[in-house]
C-alpha cells in the first residue's frame, strides 16, 4: 500500500511538472508569437531579470518591450529593479510609442531613487515635452518633476509654464501637481509660481480644477483677490468636479467666504454667499464620505442656524459607512449638537 501511495505521488508530482513545462511552453509561444497576455508576465517575472540587459540592449523593440513588461511586473510584485535604471534609460528616446511608454511608468517609480542617471536624460525629457501624445507630454513632466535637484528647477519651471497652456487637460492637470513638487523643493520660486498658478486658475475642464486648486493652496492660499475674478464660476462647476477636487474647492471657498462675506445672522444673504451654500448643499448626497464631510463642515460655518437642520440626515447616513468613519462623524455630530440639540432628534433610533 505504501509502495502504491508512493508511485502516485511521484507520478502526481511528474504530471504537474509536464503540466508546468507545458504552460512554460505555451507562454514563449505567445511572446514569439505576439499573442501574450497581460498575466503571462507576471508568472515567474522575478526569475526572468536576467534576461532583461540583453533584450534591452536588443535592436528590436519587441524584445524592449517584452523586457520592459517583465521588468514592470517583477516591480509589481514588490521586487526592488533600480540596478536596471541605466539600460532602461537608454530606450527613453524609443521609437516606439508603447516602448517609450512602459520606460516613463518606470521612471517615474524610480527617478527620485537615481537623480543623477535621471539627469543625464533630461534633454530628452524636455524634447518630450513637445510629443504629438498627450500622455507622452505629461509623463515626461511627472519625470521631470520628480528629479529632486534643485538645479534644474529653473527648467522645470520653464516646462510648467509651458504645459500651463496645453491643449489637453490631462497636462495641465499634470502641470499643476508638478507646481505643487516645485513649491516643497525650492520655495524661492513662489514668484514664479504665483504667476503661472494665477494663469492656471482660468482652467475650465473639471479634470484639472482639482489640481489647480492643489497648487493654489500650496503656493498662495491666502491670495484671495485672484479667487474674486473665479468664484461664481467655480461655484457651478463644483458638482462637476471629481470627488478629490470638490474637496480640495470646498475648502478653499469656505476659506474664501469666510473672510469676504459677513457672518450670517438672518436668512437675508449675499446674493455670493446663497449661491455657495445652494452649489454646496448636493454634495451631502455624495457616496463619498469626505466630500459629505466638507460639505457639511463648510455648511457649519457658513449657513444660517434656519439652514443647519439640512446637515442632520446626512451625517446619520455616514454612520453606515464604517466603524472607522463613524467615529469621526459621531465627533461632529456631538459638536453641533451641543449647539442646536433638537436637530438630531428625528434620528434617535439610527444610534443605536
Amino acid at each position: 500500500m505504501a509502495e502504491y501511495l508512493s508511485k502516485a505521488m511521484a507520478l502526481a508530482q511528474d504530471a504537474a511538472k509536464l503540466s508546468m513545462r507545458f504552460s512554460e511552453g505555451l507562454v514563449d509561444n505567445a511572446l514569439e508569437f505576439g499573442l501574450d497576455t497581460p498575466g503571462s508576465f507576471y508568472d515567474n517575472a522575478e526569475y526572468k531579470l536576467s534576461l532583461v540587459r540583453k533584450e534591452l540592449g536588443a535592436g528590436s523593440d519587441k524584445d524592449k518591450l517584452v523586457a520592459m513588461k517583465r521588468l514592470l511586473a517583477a516591480v509589481a510584485k514588490g521586487y526592488d529593479a533600480s540596478e536596471y535604471f541605466a539600460d532602461v534609460v537608454k530606450n527613453v528616446a524609443s521609437g516606439n510609442l508603447e516602448v517609450r511608454r512602459l520606460v516613463y511608468i518606470y521612471l517615474l517609480r524610480y527617478a527620485e531613487q537615481e537623480q543623477d542617471l535621471a539627469l543625464l536624460s533630461v534633454n530628452t525629457f524636455q524634447r518630450d515635452l513637445g510629443d504629438s501624445n498627450q500622455v507622452i507630454r505629461a509623463m515626461a513632466l511627472r519625470v521631470m518633476s520628480s528629479i529632486r535637484v534643485p538645479v534644474i528647477s529653473p527648467i522645470v519651471v520653464l516646462a510648467v509654464r509651458k504645459l500651463a497652456l496645453d491643449r489637453s487637460p490631462h497636462v495641465r492637470k499634470t502641470a499643476a501637481l508638478a507646481v505643487t513638487k516645485l513649491i516643497r523643493l525650492d520655495a524661492g520660486l513662489r514668484e514664479e509660481l504665483v504667476e503661472i498658478v494665477e494663469t492656471m486658475l482660468r482652467e475650465n475642464s473639471p479634470l484639472a480644477v482639482g489640481s489647480v486648486i492643489r497648487a493654489f493652496c500650496a503656493v498662495c492660499p491666502t491670495r484671495y483677490d485672484m479667487v474674486h475674478g473665479q468664484f461664481r464660476r467655480w461655484c457651478v462647476m463644483l458638482a462637476d468636479l471629481d470627488e478629490w477636487g470638490q474637496v480640495e474647492l470646498v475648502k478653499l471657498l469656505m476659506a474664501y467666504a469666510r473672510t469676504q462675506f459677513a457672518k450670517p445672522v438672518s436668512d437675508s444673504l449675499d446674493a455670493d454667499h446663497a449661491l455657495l451654500l445652494r452649489s454646496i448643499q448636493p454634495l451631502m448626497q455624495s457616496r463619498n464620505s469626505a466630500v459629505v464631510m466638507s460639505a457639511v463642515s463648510a455648511y457649519c460655518h457658513l449657513a444660517p442656524l434656519s439652514l443647519l437642520p439640512v446637515v442632520a440626515r446626512p451625517l446619520v447616513r455616514l454612520l453606515k459607512a464604517g466603524r472607522e468613519s463613524a467615529y469621526a462623524v459621531l465627533t461632529n455630530i456631538q459638536q453641533i449638537a451641543r449647539h442646536s440639540p433638537g436637530m438630531f432628534s428625528p434620528y434617535v433610533r439610527s444610534f443605536y
